[in-house]
């Protein structure tokens, strides 16, 4: 795919329509010479020390490759092109994208020195685009177009260059190449990598989640879904918060496809990163719904990133017993482990008791996880209670300021009674859902009972209050 995006590029700068190009470069050919150069940029007024110009292979906008210069002094050194046609008194347009950190200036030499170098502050982790003009004042026909550096930084790989052209006229920018979800997450590789990875890819998707984890995740980091079931999900790793779109927006996003993980197994998220773009189609969308599977097949590289519901799943570690706001659920088909990226539930989950979970799947630390986004996403596994055949819903337990019922069942009350038998709280609703404020109890245990208008019991069973 990458190079299909090369040829459209290099048709599109090409165009006389836009301008006459007289310069182009994505770094691909570099000489044989130890160190080696950029092969279009070894002019003459290069000053740089080769030691210093490294080929980069990975994240290149364009192309496969980027150059990166290191030059911490204060004093701007030169990576100069090849000698090029210019016309006296014409003014050219240069075009590169550029990421890292220092000072960068463009110059041009045609006999003389024109114009006088400003440098720009570069202090950025993913590639962006930047345009500067410079006229030549000169009766010279060739001259040099001359990048200068100085004060970078390596905490933060120096300055990276790419994707260079220079013309007469103004260019448009090379037109994007679309890639599905599906595309870049369905994969036959043994070790579940992407058949992406390392390309820069336009997507987009409905946002399903918000990632607040700042320990972990980009601060505005979140997941989105173009269609329900395995391989229709993606994490998109937003670390420099470009923009943070709501739940349910429907976004274009253009970065890197990358295969990450904090720890030391070989599998490893397919995240999209060095986020270039991200565009807010639309809004209020209504979410992909959930894929119901076992706790089992949700340990698969199929679910990463993608809406899944677990039911009827049997708490089995809780608490600070895993550590790290991690906890524990099984349906018999496999453990599966819960994490507190959006929604901590782990001190709150009860041990022995079983429940529907609602979640993005995810990779990390070593893990296959679901992560739930809210209390609505962990509910009471309470089935077709045998009172009375009707489907019963409950959550969250235990309880804060409110208990949540939901019934296959239109109208019904609700009494919560202590462990004294006294009545605490009733409700009712001509609905199928019903909330109970429980912000007016004590920490403790507690009873509640479900009948249907009629005073014919449904359903009763215990929950625990716990501010």
């Amino acid at each position: 795919m990458k190079k299909i995006f090369t040829l459209l590029v290099a048709a599109s700068f090409g165009t006389m329509a836009f301008g006459q190009t007289v310069f182009q470069s994505d770094f691909d050919s570099w000489t044989t010479g130890t160190p080696p150069m950029p092969s279009d940029f070894d002019g003459a007024k290069t000053n740089i020390n080769p030691s210093d110009v490294t080929k980069i292979t990975t994240g290149a906008q364009y192309g496969s490759n980027t150059v990166k210069l290191e030059n911490s002094s204060t004093s701007g050194k030169r990576l100069s092109t090849q000698p090029v046609a210019v016309t006296d008194g014409t003014t050219y347009e240069i075009k590169f994208w550029a990421k890292g950190s220092g000072e960068l200036g463009t110059r041009l030499w045609a006999g003389n020195w024109n114009p006088s170098i400003v440098y720009e502050t570069i202090n950025s982790s993913t590639l962006t685009m930047y345009t500067r003009t410079i006229t030549s004042d000169s009766t010279f026909s060739s001259a040099e177009f001359i990048f200068y550096v100085k004060n970078t930084t390596a905490s933060n790989n120096h300055i990276e260059i790419d994707s260079v052209h220079i013309g007469t006229g103004t260019t448009p920018p090379p037109p994007a190449v679309f890639t599905s979800i599906y595309e870049i997450q369905f994969t036959t590789n043994t070790n579940g990598n992407s058949p992406e990875e390392n390309n820069i890819v336009t997507t987009k998707g409905v946002v399903t989640a918000y990632v607040n984890n700042t320990a972990n995740y980009g601060a505005g980091s979140f997941f989105i879904q173009d269609g329900d079931g395995a391989w229709n999900g993606l994490y998109i790793y937003n670390q420099d918060t470009l923009l943070t779109p709501n739940v349910g927006d429907s976004v274009e996003v253009t970065g890197t496809v990358s295969e990450f993980n904090i720890g030391s197994a070989p599998e490893a998220v397919t995240e999209l990163t060095s986020i270039s773009n991200i565009t807010v189609l639309n809004t209020g969308n209504t979410l992909p719904n959930p894929t119901t599977i076992s706790t089992g097949d949700a340990n698969s590289e199929d679910y990463e990133g993608v809406l899944i519901n677990v039911t009827n799943a049997e708490a089995t570690a809780v608490g600070a017993t895993l550590g790290f706001g991690l906890w524990e659920m099984n349906d018999g088909s496999g453990a599966l482990k819960g994490d507190d990226d959006m929604f901590a539930y782990h001190l709150q989950a009860t041990q022995g008791t079983n429940y529907n979970v609602t979640g993005v799947g995810h990779y990390s630390f070593d893990d296959y996880k679901i992560l739930p986004r809210k209390s609505s996403d962990v509910a009471l596994f309470v089935g077709i209670d045998e009172l009375s055949g009707v489907n019963v819903t409950v959550y969250p337990n235990p309880v804060k300021n409110a208990i949540n019922f939901k019934l296959d069942l239109t109208g019904f009350n609700v009494t919560i009674v202590d462990v004294t038998g006294k009545s605490v709280q009733t409700a009712s609703t001509l609905n199928n859902k019903l909330s109970v404020e429980t912000s007016n109890l004590n920490n403790g245990i507690y009873f509640y009972s479900i009948a249907d208008l009629n005073g014919q019991l449904i359903s009763t069973n215990k929950f625990i209050v716990a501010k």
